[in-house]
Protein backbone atom coordinates (compact mmCIF):
# COMPACT_ATOMS: atom_id res chain seq x y z
CA UNK A 1 0.00 0.00 0.00
CA UNK A 2 1.43 3.35 -0.81
CA UNK A 3 -0.38 5.26 2.33
CA UNK A 4 1.99 5.48 5.37
CA UNK A 5 1.14 3.64 8.46
CA UNK A 6 -1.26 5.01 10.85
CA UNK A 7 0.01 5.96 14.04
CA UNK A 8 -0.87 3.53 17.11
CA UNK A 9 -1.33 5.40 20.34
CA UNK A 10 -1.34 3.59 23.24
CA UNK A 11 -1.12 4.90 26.64
CA UNK A 12 2.97 5.44 26.98
CA UNK A 13 3.87 4.80 23.73
CA UNK A 14 2.88 4.82 20.42
CA UNK A 15 3.91 2.89 17.01
CA UNK A 16 4.81 4.94 14.08
CA UNK A 17 6.47 4.59 10.91
CA UNK A 18 10.16 4.66 11.01
CA UNK A 19 11.99 7.85 10.04
CA UNK A 20 15.08 8.89 8.62
CA UNK A 21 16.25 11.19 11.76
CA UNK A 22 15.31 7.87 13.87
CA UNK A 23 19.00 6.21 12.28
CA UNK A 24 21.30 7.74 15.12
CA UNK A 25 18.83 6.63 17.98
CA UNK A 26 17.82 3.11 16.84
CA UNK A 27 21.95 2.56 15.86
CA UNK A 28 22.40 3.31 19.80
CA UNK A 29 20.43 0.88 21.09
CA UNK A 30 21.47 -1.71 18.68
CA UNK A 31 24.77 -1.55 19.50
CA UNK A 32 24.00 -2.91 22.86
CA UNK A 33 24.05 -7.05 21.78
CA UNK A 34 22.16 -7.81 24.74
CA UNK A 35 19.08 -5.85 22.66
CA UNK A 36 20.07 -7.96 19.84
CA UNK A 37 21.55 -11.02 21.20
CA UNK A 38 18.06 -13.45 20.23
CA UNK A 39 17.56 -11.53 16.73
CA UNK A 40 17.54 -13.51 13.74
CA UNK A 41 18.51 -11.09 11.51
CA UNK A 42 21.84 -8.54 11.44
CA UNK A 43 21.39 -5.68 13.40
CA UNK A 44 22.28 -2.62 11.41
CA UNK A 45 26.29 -1.83 11.93
CA UNK A 46 26.25 2.29 11.67
CA UNK A 47 24.06 5.39 11.36
CA UNK A 48 24.13 4.60 7.72
CA UNK A 49 23.21 0.71 7.85
CA UNK A 50 20.18 1.94 10.19
CA UNK A 51 19.43 4.67 7.85
CA UNK A 52 19.18 2.16 4.69
CA UNK A 53 17.45 -0.19 7.16
CA UNK A 54 14.23 2.25 7.23
CA UNK A 55 14.94 2.94 3.45
CA UNK A 56 14.44 -0.93 3.02
CA UNK A 57 11.37 -0.67 5.64
CA UNK A 58 9.64 1.90 3.21
CA UNK A 59 10.51 -0.62 0.07
CA UNK A 60 9.02 -3.67 1.72
CA UNK A 61 6.16 -1.88 3.32
CA UNK A 62 5.30 -0.87 -0.59
CA UNK A 63 5.74 -4.27 -1.66
CA UNK A 64 3.17 -5.40 1.53
CA UNK A 65 5.96 -7.65 2.74
CA UNK A 66 6.34 -6.03 6.24
CA UNK A 67 5.04 -2.94 7.96
CA UNK A 68 7.73 -2.17 11.27
CA UNK A 69 7.17 0.30 13.27
CA UNK A 70 9.00 2.70 15.56
CA UNK A 71 8.33 2.65 19.28
CA UNK A 72 8.52 5.87 20.58
CA UNK A 73 7.78 7.95 23.89
CA UNK A 74 3.89 9.17 23.50
CA UNK A 75 5.21 12.58 25.10
CA UNK A 76 8.29 13.21 23.69
CA UNK A 77 8.74 11.00 20.33
CA UNK A 78 11.83 9.76 21.17
CA UNK A 79 12.58 6.39 20.04
CA UNK A 80 12.35 3.50 22.60
CA UNK A 81 12.66 0.46 19.99
CA UNK A 82 11.32 -1.28 17.14
CA UNK A 83 8.41 -3.21 16.03
CA UNK A 84 6.51 -4.91 13.57
CA UNK A 85 4.97 -7.22 11.24
CA UNK A 86 7.54 -9.77 8.84
CA UNK A 87 6.79 -12.15 6.15
CA UNK A 88 3.64 -10.95 5.33
CA UNK A 89 1.19 -13.28 3.75
CA UNK A 90 -2.16 -11.29 2.87
CA UNK A 91 -3.68 -14.24 0.97
CA UNK A 92 -3.15 -16.55 3.84
CA UNK A 93 -3.67 -14.00 6.10
CA UNK A 94 -0.45 -14.64 8.84
CA UNK A 95 2.50 -13.00 9.58
CA UNK A 96 5.51 -13.07 12.14
CA UNK A 97 5.89 -10.13 14.90
CA UNK A 98 9.50 -9.54 15.85
CA UNK A 99 10.51 -6.56 18.28
CA UNK A 100 13.46 -4.63 19.56
CA UNK A 101 13.37 -2.33 22.86
CA UNK A 102 16.81 0.00 24.16
CA UNK A 103 17.50 -1.88 27.32
CA UNK A 104 17.49 1.30 29.46
CA UNK A 105 13.30 0.99 28.87
CA UNK A 106 13.28 -3.37 30.13
CA UNK A 107 11.02 -3.78 32.50
CA UNK A 108 8.47 -0.92 32.19
CA UNK A 109 6.06 -2.59 30.15
CA UNK A 110 7.12 -1.50 26.65
CA UNK A 111 7.17 -4.44 25.04
CA UNK A 112 3.97 -5.39 26.23
CA UNK A 113 2.00 -1.97 25.03
CA UNK A 114 3.65 -2.26 21.55
CA UNK A 115 2.61 -5.71 21.28
CA UNK A 116 -0.80 -5.02 21.89
CA UNK A 117 -0.66 -2.36 20.10
CA UNK A 118 1.02 -4.53 16.73
CA UNK A 119 -1.63 -7.08 17.18
CA UNK A 120 -4.54 -4.75 17.55
CA UNK A 121 -3.50 -3.36 14.46
CA UNK A 122 -2.57 -7.01 12.96
CA UNK A 123 -6.14 -8.22 13.69
CA UNK A 124 -7.82 -5.49 12.78
CA UNK A 125 -7.22 -3.10 10.73
CA UNK A 126 -5.14 -5.90 8.26
CA UNK A 127 -7.60 -7.97 8.84
CA UNK A 128 -4.92 -10.82 9.63
CA UNK A 129 -6.01 -14.55 11.29
CA UNK A 130 -2.94 -15.33 13.00
CA UNK A 131 0.31 -13.83 14.19
CA UNK A 132 3.65 -16.19 14.58
CA UNK A 133 6.21 -15.39 16.90
CA UNK A 134 9.57 -17.34 16.60
CA UNK A 135 11.73 -16.87 19.92
CA UNK A 136 15.13 -18.37 20.59
CA UNK A 137 14.75 -21.36 23.42
CA UNK A 138 16.78 -18.95 25.96
CA UNK A 139 14.99 -16.06 25.50
CA UNK A 140 12.90 -16.49 28.53
CA UNK A 141 11.36 -12.98 28.81
CA UNK A 142 10.50 -12.76 25.14
CA UNK A 143 8.91 -15.97 25.43
CA UNK A 144 7.10 -14.89 29.01
CA UNK A 145 5.97 -11.56 27.20
CA UNK A 146 4.31 -13.30 24.53
CA UNK A 147 2.21 -15.89 26.75
CA UNK A 148 0.89 -13.33 28.63
CA UNK A 149 -0.73 -11.59 25.69
CA UNK A 150 -2.20 -14.91 24.90
CA UNK A 151 0.02 -16.67 22.38
CA UNK A 152 0.15 -20.51 22.44
CA UNK A 153 3.71 -22.52 22.11
CA UNK A 154 2.99 -24.77 19.22
CA UNK A 155 6.58 -26.74 18.89
CA UNK A 156 10.52 -26.29 18.79
CA UNK A 157 11.57 -25.42 15.57
CA UNK A 158 15.53 -27.37 15.62
CA UNK A 159 18.63 -25.25 14.23
CA UNK A 160 15.89 -22.98 12.15
CA UNK A 161 18.34 -19.72 12.26
CA UNK A 162 21.97 -19.14 11.62
CA UNK A 163 23.72 -16.60 14.11
CA UNK A 164 26.73 -16.07 15.38
CA UNK A 165 28.46 -19.31 13.55
CA UNK A 166 26.01 -21.79 14.83
CA UNK A 167 22.51 -22.72 14.60
CA UNK A 168 20.16 -21.74 16.99
CA UNK A 169 16.54 -23.80 18.05
CA UNK A 170 13.48 -21.85 18.15
CA UNK A 171 10.03 -21.89 19.75
CA UNK A 172 6.99 -21.49 17.53
CA UNK A 173 4.11 -18.97 19.20
CA UNK A 174 0.76 -18.13 17.71
CA UNK A 175 -2.14 -16.16 18.58
CA UNK A 176 -5.09 -16.14 15.82
CA UNK A 177 -8.13 -13.49 15.59
CA UNK A 178 -10.72 -15.10 17.40
CA UNK A 179 -8.31 -15.38 20.64
CA UNK A 180 -7.06 -11.95 20.31
CA UNK A 181 -10.74 -10.66 20.47
CA UNK A 182 -11.96 -12.57 22.82
CA UNK A 183 -8.99 -11.46 24.95
CA UNK A 184 -9.10 -8.10 24.55
CA UNK A 185 -13.00 -8.54 24.70
CA UNK A 186 -12.67 -9.91 28.47
CA UNK A 187 -9.93 -7.04 29.86
CA UNK A 188 -12.44 -4.36 28.49
CA UNK A 189 -15.55 -6.15 30.77
CA UNK A 190 -13.22 -6.72 33.32
CA UNK A 191 -12.08 -3.31 33.01
CA UNK A 192 -15.56 -2.14 32.87
CA UNK A 193 -16.85 -4.17 36.23
CA UNK A 194 -13.81 -3.33 38.38
CA UNK A 195 -14.64 0.35 37.39
CA UNK A 196 -18.41 -0.27 38.46
CA UNK A 197 -17.48 -2.04 41.62
CA UNK A 198 -15.11 1.13 42.41
CA UNK A 199 -18.13 3.65 41.87
CA UNK A 200 -20.23 1.90 44.36
CA UNK A 201 -17.70 1.17 46.43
Amino acid sequence: MEDPLPVLMGRRVLLREPRDDDAVPVYEFVRDREVTRFLAIDPPGSPNDTRYFIAKCREYRLQDREDVFVIADVGSDEPMGVTGLRHLEMPMRTAQVGTWVARRYWGRGVNAEAKHLLLDFAFGLLGLHRVEARIAVDNHRSRRAFERLGGRREGLLRESFFKDGRYHDQELYAILAPEWRNRTRQAKEGRSARAVKDGHG
